[in-house]
């Protein structure tokens, strides 16, 4: 699709990531195309406010609830044609079940290859250097993927207790840097490799007792979210394992919390003897320009495909299930903790 000739259509127009991301990522990319802001009151006129001839990419910044309908809303008003691109934010789902139903209620109206699921990180430049660099994968002894806020949930309150560190971080984020570092070479495409990675990802203890899976919530949010007996992590931490045979028996980690000592996002590759190589996740302020972009030239490497939701979801539904049955073992940590000491 160009620049020029594409239509971009954004649901949710007034909103947070519309307002601070998606309108200045267009404004800075001297975006040439039309730009048609929606909002909920639009729904019943979206064929008086759109083109209807031209490419368009519906990019859906609303809530996860508010995702079937607008994608039904826009199936109805503009047909299945290939010059359609429906970009979804995450989260997708809240859990395996509801993003196979996502999945199943997506795939009713649009193929595939016409949708583009979200996730900045996939195109950050800090992230591509990874899978451009040769660092020794035959002699690594663990791996440890670390996200570290210092910030807190900045007024995100409705948000943050509706989804968790979990939902909002590990899911993606995390997840997706760990396909990164644990697929293989070969002639299939980034995104079908990052696919097989996850699948051979799995949380293999007790989760109940605590020894592999730890969430925290930092002092204090109970009484900024309103809410004396929230459950709401803050803070996760996960041990896992690959079978895959290059991978076998090497510790994976996995951790994210807010409100810690240190801002860092990064991954430290810890060899047999006795060497470190670390992978810095930098911030990008651009991050957006990349994905808008990346649709635009309809690079799907740069988004998650429909069977990486699911597996993310498949490696977390025991994590899930255990903490729907348990109370007792949040760990509340003080602000500005070191994310090792908790």
């Amino acid at each position: 699709m160009e620049n020029n000739s594409t239509a971009y259509i954004i649901f949710g127009a007034s909103g947070d990531l519309a307002k601070r991301y998606l309108l200045p990522a267009l404004a800075n990319m001297n975006y040439e195309g039309i730009i048609v802001p929606i909002s909920r009151k639009d729904y019943g006129n979206l064929k008086k406010l759109i083109p209807s001839d031209g490419n368009k990419i519906f990019h859906l910044a609303i809530p996860p609830k508010g995702v079937t309908e607008a994608v039904r809303l826009i199936s109805e008003n503009f047909g299945k044609a290939n010059n359609i691109k429906i970009m979804l934010e995450k989260p997708f789902g809240q859990d395996l079940k509801s993003a196979q139903d996502l999945v199943e209620h997506v795939d009713q109206y649009f193929n595939e290859d016409q949708i583009y699921r979200i996730d900045h990180y996939l195109a950050k430049k800090s992230v591509q250097e990874i899978t451009r660099t040769d660092w020794n994968k035959s002699n690594v002894q663990s791996i440890e993927i670390i996200a570290s806020e210092k910030i807190g949930i900045e007024g995100r309150v409705n948000f943050y207790e509706q989804t968790g560190a979990l939902r909002d971080f590990v899911q993606s984020h995390l997840l997706e840097l760990v396909a990164i570092i644990l697929m293989k070479e070969g002639e299939e495409s980034v995104a079908e490799r990052r696919h097989t990675a996850l699948q051979n990802l799995e949380v293999v203890c007790d989760i109940t007792l605590h020894e592999c899976v730890k969430r925290g919530q930092y002092e204090g949010y109970r009484e900024e979210v309103g809410n004396p007996k929230s459950l709401t992590e803050t803070f996760v931490s996960i041990n896992m394992i690959s079978n895959d045979p290059l991978w076998r028996g090497i510790p994976i980690t996995m951790a994210t919390g807010k409100a810690l000592q240190e801002k860092f996002t990064h991954i430290k590759i810890k060899y047999k003897n006795g060497g470190i190589k670390i992978f810095n996740i930098e911030h990008e302020p651009d991050a957006y320009e990349h994905v808008i972009e990346a649709a635009l030239e309809d690079k799907h490497n740069l988004f998650i495909s429909s069977g990486e939701v699911l597996e993310s979801w498949r490696i977390l539904d025991a994590v899930q299930e255990s903490w729907k049955h348990s109370k007792d073992d949040l760990i509340i940590y003080k602000k500005n903790s070191s994310i090792n000491d908790i």
